[in-house]
């Protein structure tokens, strides 16, 4: 028979710590979402709530039913069975039992105790968020990635970009291909030739987020080299908000530290000359709580669209099932050769950090962000989040601002300064 998995402990016990007594709850939205951008795709279920509960979970015993009870919580007014994911989660029914909130999700395979998590988030005033419960529940029987990405995919060699790009600028093919992505693979990047009647927008700075619905075709005549006084460089703190990104043994979320290093990374970029923007400077959803991973991530593309920058820089923590692995990484869209030149500048920098398991060096990566930015654009993995060494050292300040100051001097020396 299959474990019981009682939260009921748990959380009675964080509950009260984050928000005090509880009392009588209304659950208010319910809200879900696939991730196929973690190591292990999952679906996520979001009930937002007026006031914190407690709560119990148990798997059945054939392992296809879950059992969520919110206690002393009342259902007002939202859907009371839903369909999801066929692959990870098909559905999920809502039902009021005495006083209770009673939640059924039935999964196509039995999962188990590790397959399934459910953490709280407080009431957030400035961000207007409300008390929220979040169910996620991985896919069964898939093997981990050892990171976000995937492989290069496969092209044709008519499509592959040229060998040689113009020494300083490049202009990339208009963002209307991305307005509406589809689950084929995606091309390497190319440099059409430029229509004669379009012409560049001057650069400006875009209020922050800058998420229109459809991005504004456009193309990005970026500089790579003379220095890096007037350069215009996007950072891209990864995850935030309602997605927290990688979690360590100890509980650090990757959103935790990916926003430290790129507040310290800009200020060190702007006391260069460099005009530095974020996709976030808080702790938030670019596009907004619980979106899709398409328009989260076309997100953070269009402020590094929008705002003609010059490099773009996702920075993440990367995890694995192996409590062992470590190192640093970073990871570029194959056919861009000023991105795999970025990238080498960078790690050049960062791959001997102390305390870290060594170089992973420069990938080739199918990276949704590197796919459709239209300048030069990295991510760097600092580090592995599950490995507890490496996860000691990421909740350092001074790890943090060491990181900070490699990844200056990479893209220093990547514009020649």
């Amino acid at each position: 028979m299959r474990k019981l998995f009682a939260l009921l402990g748990m959380l009675v016990l964080v509950l009260p710590v984050l928000f005090g007594a509880t009392k009588a709850a209304n659950v208010t939205d319910l809200h879900w979402v696939t991730r196929n951008d973690a190591p292990i795709p999952f679906v996520r279920m979001v009930f937002s709530l007026s006031s914190p509960v407690h709560a119990t979970a148990s798997i059945s015993a054939s392992g296809t039913s879950t059992t969520l009870v919110l206690k002393n919580a009342t259902l007002t007014g939202i859907p009371t069975s839903i369909v999801m994911d066929d692959g990870i989660a098909k559905s999920a029914t809502l039902s009021q039992s005495g006083s209770d909130t009673v939640v059924k999700i039935e999964t196509p395979k039995a999962i188990d105790v590790e397959d399934l998590k459910v953490f709280t988030l407080k009431k957030d005033t400035v961000n207007n968020k409300p008390y929220r419960m979040v169910v996620d529940i991985q896919k069964k029987g898939v093997a981990p990635r050892e990171n976000y990405y995937g492989k290069k995919p496969v092209a044709p060699v008519a499509d592959k970009a040229p060998a040689k790009e113009p020494p300083k600028a490049e202009v990339k093919p208009t963002a209307k291909a991305a307005e509406k992505p589809t689950a084929k693979p995606a091309t390497p990047k190319s440099n059409p030739p430029a229509k004669t009647e379009s012409k560049p927008a001057p650069k400006q700075q875009i209020t922050l987020p800058t998420v229109p619905e459809k991005p504004i075709p456009q193309v990005v005549n970026y500089r790579a080299t003379g220095g890096i006084s007037g350069k215009t460089i996007v950072l891209d703190p990864g995850h935030g908000g309602s997605d927290p990104g990688a979690i360590g043994p100890t509980g650090l979320q990757e959103k935790q530290v990916t926003l430290p290093i790129a507040e310290y990374l800009k200020s060190i970029l702007e006391a260069k000359g460099a005009k530095v923007i974020l996709t976030r400077t808080t702790d938030v959803d670019v596009y907004g709580p619980h979106a899709s991973g398409v328009d989260e991530l076309q997100a953070r593309v269009n402020v590094a669209n929008g705002n003609q920058a010059d490099a773009f820089i996702s920075i993440h923590i990367n995890s694995f099932s192996n409590p062992n692995v470590g190192g640093i990484a970073t990871y570029y869209f194959d056919g861009s050769e000023q991105s795999k030149k970025l990238a080498s500048s960078v790690q050049g920098q960062i791959a001997d950090h102390s305390g870290f398991n060594g170089d992973r060096g420069i990938q080739p990566g199918n990276l949704y962000v590197l796919r459709h930015s239209f300048m030069p654009s990295i991510l760097v993995e600092l580090g592995f989040i599950s490995n507890p060494k490496e996860e000691g050292h990421l909740k350092e300040s001074s790890t943090r601002q060491a990181f900070a100051n490699e990844l200056a001097k990479g893209l220093e020396l990547y514009f020649g300064g």
